[in-house]
């Protein structure tokens, strides 16, 4: 074997093996967080502090799906053969999601009260724009070629998403980048299907989460999501029509901090608290499942993506969401133009 092939087996077991490390490792869903503080005073805070943690619990889930999506490249099943082969994708993404629409009230005595934030159904969209480029061709195998490698690279956007008296506002232009790769067990030929393994990190935008009741507001800020996502994908085409299918897992993580400044009467005088929960964190994984349709002629083609991403392991709230649980699972679709050059 010559020293090219050496150097493209050597970095697919790499990526193969960074890939089954990921998908072998499980995260139990699971919301932490620092100390609850309320300023001025001794009291406890823990009602808004528990909304906090169960209001981060149900929505970052649902923006981990549109983060991580289904086939990181629409249509695309395959690796492409090797330098300078490029592919480039630019869809709109929305999950099937679940935003909170009541208003309940916020208190800093005593111990956390359960209260029902209801559920209305509300599209969490994410346009992005991804792009593969061919790096490795990989090795000849009869009518195709294995072990070829693609770098996968990608950027996304998140729009404000307003629903009653919750929403989510991105900050630094709400624009992230993300990045990763393909190793290929068969690349597609004109009898052959594309298949494929691949890795992609993901990025939300970095993002506040605003919820005000009465006039009391609760702020989850600068919250990061990210996704580490392994997707085995097999694609084909037949001249106008193509088709891709595939399945994965997901780890998605969330950080944040939270403050809320919430107004209490207290022996017979109304003050105003400020409550503050830093270091707040989520960790779930997700098995997801996904199927691409494509219609189109030489470079251009219209694709369309339906996927599942299953339930996790779900974490127990205080509070309700309309009888939603926190981390059950969501449909998810794409619609986006695919281009191979």
């Amino acid at each position: 074997m010559n020293a090219r092939r050496q150097r493209t087996v050597g970095f697919a077991a790499a990526a193969l093996a960074a890939v089954t490390t990921l998908h072998a490792s499980r995260l139990n869903a699971q919301t932490t967080s620092g100390p609850c503080s309320v300023v001025p005073g001794a009291l406890s805070g823990a009602d808004v502090c528990q909304k906090a943690r169960d209001l981060f619990g149900f929505i970052v889930p649902q923006v981990g799906v549109a983060v991580s999506s289904g086939n990181p490249l629409l249509g695309e099943g395959g690796t492409l053969g090797g330098w300078p082969k490029r592919a480039f994708s630019l869809r709109v993404s929305a999950v099937d999601g679940q935003l909170p629409r009541n208003a309940v009230p916020l208190s800093v005595i005593g111990a956390a009260v359960g209260s029902d934030f209801g559920a209305a159904r509300t599209p969490i969209p994410l346009p992005s724009a991804d792009a593969a480029i061919g790096l490795l061709p990989g090795i000849p195998l009869g009518l195709t070629n294995t072990l070829g490698v693609d770098v996968l690279l990608g950027a996304s956007y998140l729009p404000t998403v307003t629903q009653s008296s919750f929403d989510v506002a991105p900050k630094d232009g709400g624009v992230a980048f993300q990045y990763g790769v393909r190793v290929g067990a068969l690349q597609e030929s004109s009898f052959i299907p594309g298949l494929s393994v691949s890795y992609m990190r993901r990025k939300m935008p970095t993002v506040d989460f605003g919820y005000s009741s009465q006039n009391d507001t609760l702020t989850v800020s600068g919250t990061s999501v990210t996704s580490n996502a392994i997707r085995i994908v097999a694609s084909k085409r037949f001249l106008l029509f193509g088709v891709a299918a595939g399945v994965g897992r997901d780890a998605i993580e969330g950080s944040a901090s939270m403050r809320a400044s919430v107004n209490e009467t207290v022996v017979g005088t109304s003050q105003r608290f400020l409550v503050q929960l830093p270091d707040l964190r989520y960790k779930t994984t997700r098995n997801t499942a996904f199927v691409n349709a494509s219609l189109g002629l030489g470079i251009a083609r219209l694709v369309g993506e339906y996927g599942w991403s299953s339930a996790g392991t779900v974490v127990q709230t205080v509070n309700q969401f309309g009888g939603r649980k926190a981390d059950e699972g969501y449909r998810y679709g794409s619609l986006g133009i695919a281009f191979r050059l």
